[in-house]
């Protein structure tokens, strides 16, 4: 990554800190068993952030027939992880602004492709049983925090990356040679703002995890969650060369059996909750 990218994003006012209920819901979630009262508490002491989840809760892809009023109903009726994502989705979507992203870069397809990578990754945790659904789901809605510091604060960086990818350059390909690599500027964030290790491995190697790293097995699920949402058609780019899934699917003890039913919930499940990104995001 270019050396001056460290001092420039450490000037950036609005990237300072998280906002603070974002900071209590990443805790929170990081707690195994937390409950909808506490959940509930903190959302509800963002009125924006309520406001946004009820709205997603009232949504027509869930389609109840008697309006959600409150944050601890809609986890009754949605399940807490659905509202974890909500919250996180939602509470994310305002703090990058997406109204100020380069005009040719699909900024609602990339808040898609998270989506949809952390509902797979999430898919992927409770088959294999080996690590929390919550904190998977966390690592894969944020594995391109990279990409959103770019197209929102980085702008020229980015358009940059576009003009080179108009010329047949892959995207990843293209940060490389310009050293704006999305891994490292997430990572560097992450870092910034402390979050846990698990979310900063995931975010800094969610395209060559290995089996030596200390979180691998959960960033080997975000991996395979973004390489299965490209596939399915959920993303922007295809994953960077070298990208083979096998030892990781191998690793988790996956395999066209156990995987078969999560491919067929996702064809059907994923592309209407993806609408949902227009009350997700302001774009």
């Amino acid at each position: 990554m270019r050396k001056d990218l460290t001092k420039r994003i450490y000037s950036i006012k609005r990237l300072a800190a998280m906002p603070h209920v974002l900071t209590r819901l990443l805790s929170a979630l990081a707690t195994p068993d937390v409950s909808i009262n506490k959940l509930s508490e903190i959302i509800e002491n963002d009125q924006a952030l309520t406001a946004k989840v009820l709205s997603l809760a009232n949504s027509a892809f869930y389609g109840f027939s008697q309006e959600v009023t409150t944050i601890k109903r809609a986890a009754t009726l949605i399940g807490m992880h659905e509202l974890e994502l909500l919250a996180l989705g939602a509470g994310f979507g305002d703090f990058f602004n997406m109204k100020k992203t380069p005009e040719r870069f699909n900024g609602r397809a990339l808040w898609q492709h998270c989506l949809a990578v952390s509902w797979l990754s999430k898919e992927l945790a409770t088959v294999t049983g080996s690590f929390s659904p919550s904190e998977v789901m966390v690592a894969g809605l944020l594995h391109d925090l990279g990409k959103l510091v770019l197209i929102c604060h980085l702008k020229e960086e980015m358009e940059e990356v576009l003009a080179l990818t108009d010329q047949g350059v892959s995207p990843h390909e293209a940060e490389r040679r310009l050293g704006v690599e999305h891994t490292r500027i997430g990572a560097l964030l992450a870092r910034r703002w402390n979050l846990p290790a698990l979310l900063q491995e995931a975010i800094a190697k969610h395209h060559n995890p290995t089996p030596s790293d200390p979180f691998y097995a959960s960033t080997s699920l975000v991996f395979l969650g973004d390489y299965m949402a490209h596939k399915l058609g959920f993303g922007l780019a295809a994953p960077p060369k070298g990208a083979e899934p096998d030892g990781h699917f191998k690793a988790n003890q996956l395999n066209q059996i156990n995987l078969k039913p999560l491919l067929n919930k996702a064809k059907e499940n994923v592309p209407d909750r993806l609408q949902m990104v227009g009350i997700m995001v302001t774009i």
